[in-house]
């Protein structure tokens, strides 16, 4: 949207530049930037063409003397409308352009040229001109341009969000400043006639319209609009088309409400109907298509047919011509989401639709249509003779409570009370203090704002967001109350991931009952109206999308996919958090270091396993032996991890059935995280410091009768480590199973165990004889035997 710099400053007192403007008004939130720097020009003067002569060197060139009433001024000039007698803009000389654009004694082709007659682009008034810019021939020479012109414009362009539809109009950010700048905002004054009589020929049939004033003027003079007028819709891109309409239009963006126009004349009864389309029926609209209405679409007709595409476009058979002598003109509210559903279907769109789309305040429809029946009484003559004011809803504003202690604590930094209340008030908010919260009453224009946080929000808008401190933490992750510790978790998974080349996956909550089954899992949420088949249930684990995302990678020739994602299940009792990663394929990419290498392992169990083992964050998450697997699960590879001592995941190798299809092995991990949010969401933060002393590594091989479950060794090295001793961890890296070397039914493992003290180094001794205190207890508990 195009927004006059001069129409803003009649709304709001400012001093700031145009360009300090845009960067005050992109700090709060809304894009802007200055796209017409308005007088952006130093000496720059009128000048009367004396003579047009054509170029000796160039045939598109002409040669030309200006004055500018004490000098004459050789000029050549590449316009093709320069004429003998004109008046016209002279750069002399040392004047500067937009654009730090310098001008210079020059020579083209030959012949010098003592300066430049300027165009509108060249100025900077325009975005886009055609030739020189032609001025009244009655103006003076040797006048400064600026002078000349008047009311120089600076134009600005704004981007907002779609929750922001109060900024589509100068009012809307007029307020902006005004809450920034802490400057007071003005309205037009009107002139508000209170004994009007009532119209009663508007009749609502459609909850889609939940306001609608309807006004009737009469012994309008439909003509051309005044020269403000038609170069302050120029100024916002729309053209000028005649007094009525222009009106409407202005104060579409001047108070930010769509209004329309109809010729009383042309509705059948004078008669005016707001509901919903008939299926088939046809209207013809004021940009001349022909366009087929759906049942559910809101038109405003009158007793015979539509005569209006409500909040999107007039119809042409009502709209305003020279002869109108009576107008009807409508100000509305309509719901948001069909004026939007409309637009679509119809593939039309247009500045109304545009505002509707994003909703409209209560207040501003009543405002708009005076403000709209001043102008055109003032401009185009007439009488307002009647008026009425429907509606289908009762408005109530909205009223959040805001705790000040809230404010802060959401902000990390302290806001005093006086300053929460200024900056509310700016904006527009009424305040009622009860104690110590207060009780905020929402403008009908801010529609965005539904809750409290909404309000902490905008605090921290208007105070800027670079006053909000930032901070560095020595953990990586702690226990607090917001789920801090959860949420490091989840975010060191996907570093450590991505950095072993895993993608992240998204996907649709939704499935077909068939995917599940497919692995054996049970639906608990069925859609009542699925968009569907293959979304008619909600899923209950991540498996069946992320084993589709892969069947798809491999099915477009990918011989290696990893892939993990975080999200919502919903399984018995409610929707739980997880995390889940899927692999299948070689290890190392071909541009990987080891992709020469002889060796060139695939995902499977003893890897994917090493991957789990490495992203886990700490010492309270462990591997152990999955007592419960699921069926999707090979019998033999996997695991469970614990936290803490409770089983919350699960990893291995998917069973062949599930993968005939794929040559390789597919890994599979999984993880619920609600376990370890209920565990650590009440937990004080802590900090475990690193022991600046070292660790000692030994590594032991010992046998064992393959009977004896690895699990209970395992039992013997952990029961150790809990002791408080100083075995800090071990770590399995082999198993040797050859009964020639080892005896008939015999296993080996081979240990790495890490050794530390956190007040000394450690000694050779003791480490060994720790050492021989674990051997001693695995021989005498299971009958484990150093390796000889």
């Amino acid at each position: 949207m195009k927004i006059s710099y001069n129409l803003l400053k009649e709304f709001v007192d400012f001093e700031a530049s145009p360009s300090d403007l845009a960067s005050i008004l992109t700090s709060i939130g809304i894009e802007s930037s200055v796209i017409s720097q308005g007088c952006a020009w130093t000496d720059v003067v009128t000048a009367k063409v004396l003579d047009v002569q054509k170029h000796p060197g160039a045939d598109k060139l002409s040669l030309c003397k200006v004055s500018d009433g004490t000098k004459e001024y050789s000029i050549v000039c590449g316009a093709k409308n320069i004429a003998l007698g004109q008046t016209v803009p002279l750069a002399k000389i040392g004047a500067v352009l937009p654009g730090n654009f310098e001008i210079k004694k020059s020579k083209i082709r030959g012949v010098n040229s003592e300066g430049m007659i300027c165009s509108e682009k060249e100025l900077g008034l325009k975005e886009e001109s055609e030739g020189i810019f032609v001025l009244d021939e009655k103006t003076k020479a040797g006048l400064p341009l600026e002078k000349v012109l008047g009311g120089i414009d600076s134009i600005l362009e704004i981007e907002i969000t779609t929750n922001r539809g109060d900024c589509l109009s100068h009012l809307g950010i007029a307020r902006e400043i005004g809450a920034k700048l802490h400057k007071a905002v003005s309205v037009p004054q009107l002139k508000v006639l209170k004994k009007l009589p009532v119209l009663n020929c508007v009749e609502i049939k459609s909850n889609l319209c939940k306001r609608y004033i309807g006004s009737v003027i009469s012994g309008v003079k439909v003509g051309n609009s005044p020269k403000w007028l038609i170069d302050i819709l120029a100024k916002s891109g729309i053209r000028s088309i005649n007094n009525i309409v222009d009106i409407t239009n202005f104060v579409m963006i001047e108070l930010g409400q769509p209004l329309h126009a109809f010729d009383l004349a042309k509705l059948s009864s004078k008669k005016i109907i707001v509901r919903e389309a008939d299926s088939l029926e046809k209207i013809t609209a004021l940009d001349g298509k022909d366009y087929k209405l759906e049942s559910g679409m809101l038109v405003i007709a009158d007793e015979q047919k539509p005569v209006a595409i409500a909040g999107i476009m007039g119809g042409e058979f009502s709209g305003i011509e020279d002869k109108t002598e009576t107008i009807f003109l409508e100000s509305a509210i309509f719901d948001a989401s069909s004026i939007r559903k409309t637009s679509k279907k119809l593939n039309l769109s247009s500045d109304s639709s545009y505002r509707f789309e994003r909703g409209l305040g209560w207040d501003i429809a009543e405002l708009a249509v005076w403000r709209a029946a001043n102008l055109i009484t003032e401009i185009a003559g007439g009488k307002q003779e009647a008026l009425e004011d429907l509606h289908t809803v009762k408005y109530e504003k909205t009223k959040i409570a805001l705790r000040f202690e809230r404010v802060s604590k959401i902000l990390g930094y302290a806001v005093e009370e006086d300053e929460i209340g200024e900056i509310l008030r700016f904006l527009g908010i009424d305040l009622q203090p009860r104690g110590k919260m207060v009780l905020c009453t929402i403008p009908s224009w801010r529609n965005d704002i539904k809750i409290e946080v909404d309000l902490i929000e905008e605090i921290a808008r208007i105070k800027g967001y670079d006053a909000i401190p930032t901070s560095k933490t020595n953990t990586y992750y702690s226990y607090t109350p917001n789920n801090s510790f959860l949420s490091s978790i989840v975010e060191e998974f996907r570093i450590k991931l991505k950095s072993l080349g895993f993608s992240e996956a998204l996907n649709c909550s939704f499935l077909e009952v068939s995917e599940l089954e497919k692995f054996g899992l049970k639906y608990y949420y069925k859609i009542s109206n699925p968009i569907s088949k293959e979304n008619e249930f909600l899923r209950s684990s991540l498996l069946p999308c992320l084993f589709k995302n892969l069947m798809l990678n491999i099915s477009q020739g990918c011989e290696t996919v990893s892939l993990f994602e975080h999200g919502k299940v919903f399984a018995e009792g409610g929707e739980r958090k997880t995390f889940s990663a899927i692999m299948c394929g070689r290890v190392w990419h071909e541009w990987w270091k080891w992709a020469e290498q002889k060796v060139n392992p695939k995902f499977d169990f003893y890897f994917g396993g090493g991957i789990i083992k490495n992203i886990l964050p700490s010492e309270e998450f462990m591997i152990a032996e999955n007592l419960a697997p699921s069926s999707y699960f090979h019998i033999g590879k996997t695991a469970a991890i614990l936290f803490r001592g409770k089983v919350i995941g699960q990893f291995g190798i998917l069973k062949p059935s599930l993968t005939s299809d794929i040559k390789d092995e597919v890994f599979y991990f999984e993880m619920d995280l609600e376990p370890v949010e209920s565990i650590c969401v009440k937990k004080s933060a802590f900090y475990k410091a690193y022991s600046k002393f070292p660790i000692v590594k030994r590594d032991i091989s010992v046998t064992a009768d393959k009977s004896l479950q690895f699990a209970e060794i395992e039992k013997v090295v952990k029961a150790v480590i809990k002791s408080g001793g100083i075995l800090k961890d071990y770590s399995l890296f082999s198993v040797y199973n050859d009964e020639t070397k080892l005896g008939d039914g015999k296993i080996s493992y081979s240990f790495r165990l890490s050794y530390r003290n956190d007040e000394k180094t450690l000694s050779d001794k003791e480490v060994n004889d720790d050492v021989a205190v674990l051997l001693n207890k695995l021989d005498s508990d299971l009958n484990v035997k150093l390796r000889q």
